[in-house]
């Protein structure tokens, strides 16, 4: 058996190497590039997203997406359609209009936090009620400012409300401060008068003369118009203006109307005019003035009554 090794295998010299390149043709595009640099595998066009209309209705305060479009919830990163961050989203702003009203749905609070306002075991009905001014006063300021607008754009707008706004004005002087007219009597009754005193000197508007009668009786004027009037006030001077301690001075009247209607009036012991102020005699013809209580005097018997003057509303 030959135990002899094997040759080892003979390497190429330079010069058979080099014959051997110069049998290989080159390929254009194969085995070389531009630069000298191996051909590589194309890479793969990365994909290209189109904005589409978002899949639901945005709201305020939704974030959209840049690259699809899509609205998302402003608690939300990425995109819930193609995934890409929300960092610089567009936020979905809320018209102005709609910052004017009342914001509806349950208000989520935290333990312990009540609204401002508002008290510890508040009801219900407070809560509500409260509820209601606020939207009613956003409300009445949103029809305030298109009042305001149209005030200043229109003439006859505004000209309306100018009228308006006289009456008004009329009817609170009116009803706040009232402004009054005296009304004559056609007739004068008295039930009892001393000589030189008759009861026409209580509304003859002359301060030095007066209806005077006897202490001991209970006197009535009775004042007579030309037809219905609505008395509601009057002015009044008691006793003799010459003497005024030295008679009786009327203390309380009882008015009865033509009507069947009565009122009472308390006066002042005093010499100035008081104003006195009364009911029930809206369309009076006639009115009845009774003496029924007196002030006395320490010097005389005598009733001195020098005027009374009725008022009417202007």
């Amino acid at each position: 058996m030959d135990s002899t090794p094997p040759e080892p295998p003979r390497l190429p010299t330079v010069e058979e190497r080099d014959a051997a390149k110069k049998l290989v043709v080159p390929v254009a595009g194969v085995g070389q590039t531009g630069k000298g640099e191996l051909p590589q595998q194309p890479k793969p066009a990365a994909p290209v997203t189109r904005k589409r209309p978002p899949t639901t209705k945005l709201k305020p305060g939704d974030l959209v997406c840049g690259e699809c479009g899509e609205g998302n919830a402003p608690t939300r990163k990425f995109c819930s359609r193609c995934g890409t961050s929300l960092a610089d989203a567009e936020v979905v702003k809320t018209p102005w209009w709609r910052k004017l009203l009342p914001k509806g749905g349950a208000k989520v609070r935290k333990t312990g936090d009540r609204p401002k306002g508002t008290r510890q075991g508040q009801s219900k009905f407070a809560e509500t009620a409260g509820a209601v001014f606020r939207a009613t006063r956003r409300v009445v300021s949103i029809l305030l400012l298109i009042a305001t607008i149209a005030y200043g754009v229109s003439s006859q707008f505004r000209g309306w409300v100018n009228e308006r706004a006289l009456g008004a004005k009329q009817w609170v002087e009116e009803l706040v401060l009232p402004q009054y007219d005296p009304v004559s009597p056609i007739a004068v009754k008295a039930t009892a008068a001393l000589p030189d005193h008759p009861g026409e000197a209580a509304v003859d508007g002359n301060t030095k003369s007066y209806w005077a009668t006897s202490g001991n009786s209970k006197p009535i004027l009775i004042l007579t118009y030309d037809r219905p009037v609505d008395l509601e006030k009057a002015i009044v001077r008691a006793g003799a203006q010459d003497g005024f301690q030295s008679m009786h001075r009327p203390r309380r009247l009882h008015l009865v109307f033509d009507t069947g209607r009565t009122a009472d009036v308390e006066l002042k012991d005093q010499p100035d005019p008081q104003e006195i102020s009364f009911e029930n005699g809206q369309g009076a013809r006639s009115v009845e003035i009774h003496v029924i209580d007196v002030f006395k005097s320490v010097k005389g018997t005598d009733l001195a009554f020098t005027e009374i003057e009725m008022f009417i509303r202007r």
